[in-house]
Protein backbone atom coordinates (compact mmCIF):
# COMPACT_ATOMS: atom_id res chain seq x y z
CA UNK A 1 0.00 0.00 0.00
CA UNK A 2 2.63 2.21 1.38
CA UNK A 3 5.68 0.99 -0.99
CA UNK A 4 9.72 2.33 -0.36
CA UNK A 5 9.54 5.57 1.17
CA UNK A 6 12.54 7.59 0.53
CA UNK A 7 14.01 11.22 2.32
CA UNK A 8 15.43 12.23 -1.38
CA UNK A 9 13.55 13.83 -3.53
CA UNK A 10 14.68 12.14 -6.48
CA UNK A 11 12.53 8.79 -5.26
CA UNK A 12 8.82 9.62 -5.47
CA UNK A 13 7.38 10.40 -2.00
CA UNK A 14 4.00 9.57 -0.19
CA UNK A 15 2.86 10.83 2.61
CA UNK A 16 1.88 8.91 5.25
CA UNK A 17 -2.14 8.47 5.75
CA UNK A 18 -3.51 9.21 8.95
CA UNK A 19 -2.59 6.23 10.99
CA UNK A 20 0.83 6.73 11.02
CA UNK A 21 1.22 10.43 10.67
CA UNK A 22 -0.38 10.36 14.10
CA UNK A 23 2.39 7.98 15.90
CA UNK A 24 5.44 9.12 17.37
CA UNK A 25 8.61 9.23 15.25
CA UNK A 26 11.46 6.88 16.00
CA UNK A 27 14.41 8.09 14.03
CA UNK A 28 17.76 5.50 13.97
CA UNK A 29 20.43 6.01 13.27
CA UNK A 30 23.12 3.37 11.77
CA UNK A 31 20.76 0.71 10.90
CA UNK A 32 23.06 -2.60 10.72
CA UNK A 33 22.39 -6.28 10.74
CA UNK A 34 22.03 -6.39 14.38
CA UNK A 35 20.75 -3.96 16.64
CA UNK A 36 19.85 -1.64 14.62
CA UNK A 37 17.69 -4.24 12.40
CA UNK A 38 16.35 -5.86 15.31
CA UNK A 39 15.16 -2.82 17.10
CA UNK A 40 13.35 -1.25 14.00
CA UNK A 41 11.27 -4.86 14.00
CA UNK A 42 10.90 -4.25 17.07
CA UNK A 43 9.33 -1.39 17.44
CA UNK A 44 7.38 -0.69 13.60
CA UNK A 45 4.16 -1.24 15.41
CA UNK A 46 3.96 1.81 17.96
CA UNK A 47 6.10 4.48 15.78
CA UNK A 48 6.48 6.06 12.43
CA UNK A 49 10.16 4.93 11.93
CA UNK A 50 13.09 6.82 9.92
CA UNK A 51 15.85 4.95 9.36
CA UNK A 52 19.41 5.74 8.22
CA UNK A 53 22.19 4.40 7.01
CA UNK A 54 25.34 4.77 5.08
CA UNK A 55 24.11 2.48 2.52
CA UNK A 56 20.45 2.05 1.23
CA UNK A 57 20.31 -2.04 0.88
CA UNK A 58 18.96 -3.02 4.24
CA UNK A 59 16.66 0.06 5.43
CA UNK A 60 15.65 -0.29 1.61
CA UNK A 61 14.54 -3.76 2.52
CA UNK A 62 13.19 -3.14 6.08
CA UNK A 63 11.35 0.15 4.55
CA UNK A 64 9.62 -2.57 2.48
CA UNK A 65 8.69 -4.77 5.15
CA UNK A 66 7.66 -2.35 7.77
CA UNK A 67 4.88 -0.33 6.39
CA UNK A 68 5.30 3.63 6.55
CA UNK A 69 8.92 3.53 7.46
CA UNK A 70 11.23 5.99 6.07
CA UNK A 71 14.75 4.94 4.39
CA UNK A 72 17.41 7.90 4.41
CA UNK A 73 21.18 6.75 3.47
CA UNK A 74 23.40 9.57 5.34
CA UNK A 75 26.91 9.74 7.35
CA UNK A 76 26.62 11.64 10.76
CA UNK A 77 30.33 12.33 10.15
CA UNK A 78 29.19 14.43 7.10
CA UNK A 79 29.31 18.00 8.90
CA UNK A 80 27.30 19.81 5.71
CA UNK A 81 25.20 16.84 4.04
CA UNK A 82 23.97 15.37 8.05
CA UNK A 83 21.90 18.75 8.71
CA UNK A 84 20.57 19.09 5.38
CA UNK A 85 19.66 15.19 5.87
CA UNK A 86 17.83 15.76 9.00
CA UNK A 87 16.27 18.65 8.23
CA UNK A 88 14.30 16.71 5.39
CA UNK A 89 13.14 14.41 8.18
CA UNK A 90 11.49 16.92 9.56
CA UNK A 91 10.08 18.19 6.72
CA UNK A 92 8.74 14.44 6.00
CA UNK A 93 7.89 13.34 9.12
CA UNK A 94 8.68 15.78 11.77
CA UNK A 95 10.66 15.47 15.00
CA UNK A 96 11.36 12.48 16.61
CA UNK A 97 10.58 11.50 20.01
CA UNK A 98 12.97 8.63 20.49
CA UNK A 99 16.20 8.66 18.68
CA UNK A 100 18.81 5.63 18.92
CA UNK A 101 22.34 6.43 17.75
CA UNK A 102 23.84 3.50 17.02
CA UNK A 103 27.08 4.63 15.11
CA UNK A 104 30.50 3.11 15.99
CA UNK A 105 34.09 3.99 14.52
CA UNK A 106 37.36 3.18 15.77
CA UNK A 107 40.91 2.88 15.07
CA UNK A 108 42.61 -0.33 15.84
CA UNK A 109 46.35 -1.50 16.44
CA UNK A 110 49.08 -0.35 18.78
CA UNK A 111 49.44 3.07 20.07
CA UNK A 112 52.10 3.40 16.98
CA UNK A 113 50.36 1.66 14.86
CA UNK A 114 46.74 4.11 15.21
CA UNK A 115 45.94 5.98 11.85
CA UNK A 116 45.51 9.32 12.89
CA UNK A 117 42.54 9.74 10.24
CA UNK A 118 40.46 7.15 11.22
CA UNK A 119 41.29 8.23 15.42
CA UNK A 120 39.96 11.53 14.34
CA UNK A 121 37.29 10.01 12.03
CA UNK A 122 36.07 8.06 15.28
CA UNK A 123 35.54 11.35 17.33
CA UNK A 124 33.46 12.82 14.08
CA UNK A 125 31.15 10.13 14.04
CA UNK A 126 30.81 9.21 18.06
CA UNK A 127 31.16 12.93 19.51
CA UNK A 128 30.74 15.45 16.90
CA UNK A 129 28.40 13.55 15.04
CA UNK A 130 25.88 13.14 18.48
CA UNK A 131 26.09 17.40 19.27
CA UNK A 132 25.55 18.38 15.72
CA UNK A 133 22.21 15.96 15.57
CA UNK A 134 20.84 17.40 19.00
CA UNK A 135 21.88 20.86 17.58
CA UNK A 136 19.98 20.56 14.43
CA UNK A 137 17.11 18.66 16.03
CA UNK A 138 16.22 20.63 18.92
CA UNK A 139 17.56 24.46 17.81
CA UNK A 140 15.27 26.30 20.56
CA UNK A 141 15.11 24.20 23.91
CA UNK A 142 12.18 26.49 24.56
CA UNK A 143 10.29 24.34 21.74
CA UNK A 144 11.55 20.63 22.91
CA UNK A 145 8.15 18.90 23.28
CA UNK A 146 7.91 16.99 26.75
CA UNK A 147 9.29 13.56 27.09
CA UNK A 148 11.54 13.45 24.32
CA UNK A 149 14.38 10.63 24.51
CA UNK A 150 18.13 9.66 23.08
CA UNK A 151 19.74 6.66 24.07
CA UNK A 152 23.67 6.52 22.53
CA UNK A 153 24.35 2.70 21.81
CA UNK A 154 27.68 2.61 23.31
CA UNK A 155 30.21 0.33 25.43
CA UNK A 156 31.85 -0.47 28.21
CA UNK A 157 34.90 1.59 26.86
CA UNK A 158 33.13 4.46 27.28
CA UNK A 159 33.22 4.52 31.32
CA UNK A 160 36.50 1.87 31.78
CA UNK A 161 38.35 1.22 28.62
CA UNK A 162 41.06 -1.83 28.53
CA UNK A 163 44.07 -0.09 27.32
CA UNK A 164 43.82 -2.20 23.61
CA UNK A 165 40.79 0.08 23.39
CA UNK A 166 42.90 3.23 22.96
CA UNK A 167 41.41 3.76 19.06
CA UNK A 168 37.97 3.93 20.16
CA UNK A 169 37.76 4.65 24.38
CA UNK A 170 38.64 8.39 23.87
CA UNK A 171 35.76 8.77 21.49
CA UNK A 172 33.36 7.18 23.40
CA UNK A 173 34.18 8.75 26.90
CA UNK A 174 33.68 11.81 24.85
CA UNK A 175 30.06 10.76 23.56
CA UNK A 176 29.20 9.70 27.05
CA UNK A 177 30.52 13.47 28.51
CA UNK A 178 28.71 15.03 25.72
CA UNK A 179 25.35 12.93 26.40
CA UNK A 180 25.60 13.49 30.30
CA UNK A 181 26.13 17.36 30.02
CA UNK A 182 23.24 17.43 27.19
CA UNK A 183 21.12 15.21 29.94
CA UNK A 184 22.01 17.95 32.59
CA UNK A 185 20.93 21.19 30.35
CA UNK A 186 18.03 19.91 28.64
CA UNK A 187 16.56 17.36 30.28
CA UNK A 188 14.34 20.36 32.55
CA UNK A 189 13.42 20.62 29.19
CA UNK A 190 11.86 17.87 28.36
CA UNK A 191 15.17 16.23 26.21
CA UNK A 192 16.47 13.13 28.23
CA UNK A 193 20.29 11.21 27.54
CA UNK A 194 20.64 8.07 28.23
CA UNK A 195 23.89 6.12 27.30
CA UNK A 196 23.51 2.31 26.89
CA UNK A 197 26.67 0.30 27.30
CA UNK A 198 26.42 -3.33 25.23
CA UNK A 199 28.97 -5.30 27.67
CA UNK A 200 29.75 -8.49 25.66
CA UNK A 201 30.25 -9.37 21.87
CA UNK A 202 26.93 -9.06 19.53
CA UNK A 203 25.65 -11.86 17.89
CA UNK A 204 26.42 -10.55 14.29
CA UNK A 205 28.24 -12.42 11.35
CA UNK A 206 31.51 -10.39 11.89
CA UNK A 207 31.60 -11.31 15.59
CA UNK A 208 31.18 -14.49 14.57
CA UNK A 209 34.06 -15.01 12.04
CA UNK A 210 36.54 -13.14 14.54
CA UNK A 211 35.43 -15.41 17.88
CA UNK A 212 34.46 -18.78 15.62
CA UNK A 213 35.47 -21.17 18.70
CA UNK A 214 32.93 -19.75 21.39
CA UNK A 215 28.97 -21.18 21.39
CA UNK A 216 26.08 -19.26 21.59
CA UNK A 217 26.03 -18.39 24.71
CA UNK A 218 28.69 -16.40 24.90
CA UNK A 219 26.97 -14.07 22.29
CA UNK A 220 24.36 -11.47 23.37
CA UNK A 221 21.62 -11.99 20.81
CA UNK A 222 20.49 -8.36 18.91
CA UNK A 223 16.88 -9.44 20.00
CA UNK A 224 17.74 -9.33 23.43
CA UNK A 225 19.78 -5.98 23.16
CA UNK A 226 16.30 -4.06 21.22
CA UNK A 227 13.95 -5.57 24.13
CA UNK A 228 16.08 -4.26 26.99
CA UNK A 229 16.78 -1.06 24.48
CA UNK A 230 13.04 -0.96 24.93
CA UNK A 231 12.32 -1.61 28.17
CA UNK A 232 14.60 1.67 29.06
CA UNK A 233 13.18 3.84 26.48
CA UNK A 234 9.61 2.77 28.18
CA UNK A 235 10.52 3.43 32.20
CA UNK A 236 8.92 5.86 34.05
CA UNK A 237 12.07 7.81 34.84
CA UNK A 238 15.09 7.23 31.60
CA UNK A 239 18.24 6.89 33.45
CA UNK A 240 21.61 8.53 31.87
CA UNK A 241 23.68 4.99 32.48
CA UNK A 242 21.83 1.82 30.88
CA UNK A 243 23.16 -1.48 29.32
CA UNK A 244 22.90 -5.02 28.97
CA UNK A 245 25.75 -7.79 29.46
CA UNK A 246 26.42 -11.47 28.92
CA UNK A 247 28.82 -13.68 29.00
CA UNK A 248 31.45 -11.98 27.19
CA UNK A 249 31.12 -9.01 29.66
CA UNK A 250 34.36 -7.27 29.92
CA UNK A 251 33.96 -6.82 33.65
CA UNK A 252 34.51 -10.83 33.71
CA UNK A 253 37.90 -10.94 31.78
Amino acid sequence: MFGRRSCYGFVPVVRLVLIYMNKPVFLIVGVGEATGQSLARRVAGDYQLVLVARSAGLIDRLAEELPGTLACTGDISNRQQWPALLGRIVEEVGVPARILINTESAAWGEYNELDIEQFAGSFDVNATGLLQTIQTLFPDKSRIAADTRVMVSSSPAAYNPPRHFLGLAPSRVAQRVIAELLDETLSVNGLEFSVFSIDGAIDEPKMRAMLPDKPTSYFIAPDDIADEMVAVFDREEFPIASGISGESSFAKR
